[in-house]
């Protein structure tokens, strides 16, 4: 492979002509692939056992622990990420593009959009000052002007609120049982707002857990589905018919299950995290025997439960959870770079594209782990992590 600034040149022996001044590098028995793209993930910039005081807290103390994490991020081998919903998203993304911090290339959703009493728009959120919360929105009009505000904002897509718990429920966001959610947002609401965002040319994401809200969502013509698990055999023949892609985030639950012990979680909190990874996990398998396309996506939001600098993990889950590794390989690339809308610029090691490359020991395909300890990180063809020296 020849590369050349950012871009590759070439691909392959006799490809093209090296230049006699060109700088060679041989790395011996290893894996040379693209450089991974992390599907779900946030820039929240807050201790993740302190989240309550997301809403609340100062953006340029956030937006500064987020940047240090990102830098983990990029040398654990993702040169691209999606961040599905932080106030300072946005912005981060402006920084790492124009070079004043080291991080992926980021695609921001920016502030959560949810409905009163939803996803995320609980009375803390709702009461404080106008864009300091989640973007709480009621009914189709107020929506659309959400919509509208994190288009002028700068952000890359929506990320919209379909599900929450039930009103006893410890965990708010995501309800105590997967198979328990309670709808969020009307069909109006939704049309409303896919609709706002497609004539603007924007793609709309969707936190959805449980049946009728991916059915919900392929109704109205969402674009990817975040999560997407606890659904029956009628919406997953739908999922596979539509090729809507599912955003598989096995990481967050997989990193809550391995805090439970040293970070004290409560008896209801090991319950409904065990009863939603239960869920996650039939759902992948039997969401991959029946041709569901799958987008690998940690939703991982910083230290200390959850490191972004551990996000290659989710490859290792994907494989264990019956996913083939090309295809764990495949959808941690090429088909990230898709749904990030980069598959034209990154994603592949293909003459032209962006050289975003990551070489890990031996071969990855024979054992995903691998990729958790990468020897070499390239990104735009410089170097973010290089072991060999």
């Amino acid at each position: 492979m020849l590369v050349e600034g950012a871009k590759i040149l070439a691909v392959g022996v006799g490809a093209a002509d090296v230049p006699p001044d060109a700088e060679e590098m041989d790395f011996g028995d290893a894996t040379i692939m693209p450089g991974l793209i992390d599907a779900h993930m946030h820039t929240f910039g807050m201790d993740s056992l302190a989240l309550g005081g997301l809403m609340s807290a100062r953006e340029t103390g956030r937006a500064l622990r987020a940047a240090s994490e990102l830098g983990e991020l990029l040398e654990a081998g993702f040169t691209s990420a999606r961040c599905l919903g932080s106030s300072v998203g946005p912005d981060l993304s402006r920084a790492i593009a124009a070079g004043l911090i080291k991080g992926p290339r980021l695609v921001a959703a920016g502030e959560f959009i949810s409905t009163t009493a939803g996803t995320w728009g609980g009375k803390p959120a709702a009461l404080l000052p106008e864009g300091r919360a989640c973007a709480v929105a009621d009914g189709p009009v107020e929506m659309r002007r959400r919509v509208r505000q994190r288009l002028q904002e700068g952000t890359d897509f929506i990320k919209l609120g379909l599900t929450k718990g039930r009103p006893n429920d410890i965990n708010k966001a995501w309800g105590d049982d997967p198979f328990g959610q309670l709808l969020a947002m009307s069909d109006e609401e939704l049309a409303a707002a896919v609709d706002e965002a497609h004539r603007n040319g924007f793609k709309v994401s969707v936190h959805a857990i449980g049946d009728q809200a991916v059915a919900q969502a392929l109704d109205h013509g969402v674009d990817i589905i975040e999560h997407g698990y606890a659904i029956s055999e009628e919406t997953r023949k739908r999922l596979a018919h539509a090729q809507t892609p599912v955003v598989t985030t096995l990481s967050q639950l997989h990193y809550h299950r391995m805090a439970f012990d040293e970070f004290g979680y409560s008896r209801q909190e090991r319950v409904s995290f065990e009863a939603h990874w239960k869920a996650m996990l039939e759902s992948f398998r039997t969401g991959l025997e029946a041709g569901v396309k799958f987008v690998l996506g940690t939703d991982l939001i910083g230290r200390p439960t959850h490191p972004l600098a551990f996000a290659a993990k989710e490859f290792e889950l994907a494989v264990a959870g019956g996913m083939e590794a090309t295809e764990a390989l495949r959808a941690g690339t090429v088909l990230g770079a898709e749904i990030l809308g980069i598959s034209t610029q990154t994603g592949q090691l293909t003459q032209g594209y962006d050289a975003d490359i990551v070489v890990v020991n031996g071969s990855a395909v024979d054992d995903v782990r691998r990729l958790q300890q990468p020897i070499c990180v390239i990104k735009s063809g410089q170097f973010a992590l290089n072991r060999l020296g």
